[in-house]
C-alpha cells in the first residue's frame, strides 16, 4: 500500500509539479502548496486548528469591541445557543438528561474547540470535571472575562438538557489554576 502511495506521489510530482517549476514560473515549494490546496488535501486536523484559532480570533476581537452592555448580550447569546443546542446533542450523543449526560455534553462541546478534560468524580448528586488543556488559554488576546463570557455556552446548554442541574465552574486555568473545575450539582428543590 505504502509503495503504490509513493508512486502515485512520484508521478504527481513529475507529471504536474516540475514542469511549472522547471519553465521557472514557480518555485517546488509553492507548486506543491498549490497542488495540496487545489485538490483539497490539506489534512483536516489542520483545517480544525485554524478554524477554532480563528474563532477564538474573531470572539476575542467582537468581545473588545464592546461595552459592558454590549459584552452581556454576547454572553446571553452564548447562553441561548447552549438551550437551543440542548435537544440536538441530546439526541446526537444518545445521552440521558441527568448529571451525566450534561456531563457527557460538556466535554463533547469542549472537545469540539479544543478543550481536554474528564470527569475526575461521580456519583447520585455531583459530577466533577476537570479540564486540562485549553487551545485557547495563554493567547495573549485571552482573559478570564473571554473566557467566563464563552462559559455561559455551557450554563445554557446544561439549562436546555436540564434545567434541574446546576454547573459551577470554581476553577480557572485563565486565572491561573492548574485545571479548569466543572462541577454539576442537582439543584435543590425551592431554589
Amino acid at each position: 500500500m505504502l509503495h503504490c502511495y509513493n508512486h502515485t506521489l512520484t508521478v504527481v510530482i513529475y507529471k504536474y509539479i516540475l514542469p511549472e517549476c522547471q519553465n521557472g514560473k514557480m518555485t517546488l515549494k509553492s507548486k506543491i502548496a498549490e497542488f495540496i490546496v487545489k485538490k483539497d488535501l490539506i489534512p483536516k486536523k489542520l483545517k480544525w486548528e485554524r478554524n477554532v484559532d480563528g474563532i477564538a480570533r474573531v470572539y476575542s476581537g467582537a468581545y473588545n469591541l464592546l461595552d459592558s452592555k454590549g459584552k452581556k448580550k454576547l454572553a446571553d447569546m452564548m447562553y441561548e445557543w447552549g438551550v437551543h443546542d440542548a435537544d440536538e446533542v441530546v439526541k446526537l450523543l444518545g445521552i440521558k438528561r441527568d448529571l451525566h449526560g450534561c456531563a457527557i455534553a460538556l466535554l463533547t462541546a469542549h472537545y469540539t474547540f479544543g478543550i481536554r478534560g474528564s470527569i475526575v468524580e461521580e456519583d447520585e448528586n455531583k459530577v466533577v470535571m476537570h479540564i486540562s488543556y485549553c487551545r485557547w488559554n495563554g493567547r495573549k488576546d485571552w482573559n478570564p472575562a473571554l473566557c467566563a463570557s464563552t462559559d455561559r455556552y455551557d450554563h445554557g446548554l446544561v439549562k436546555g438538557i436540564n434545567p434541574d442541574v446546576k454547573l459551577v465552574c470554581t476553577k480557572r486555568r485563565s486565572q491561573g489554576a492548574d485545571v479548569c473545575e466543572a462541577i454539576l450539582t442537582k439543584k435543590e428543590l425551592g431554589k
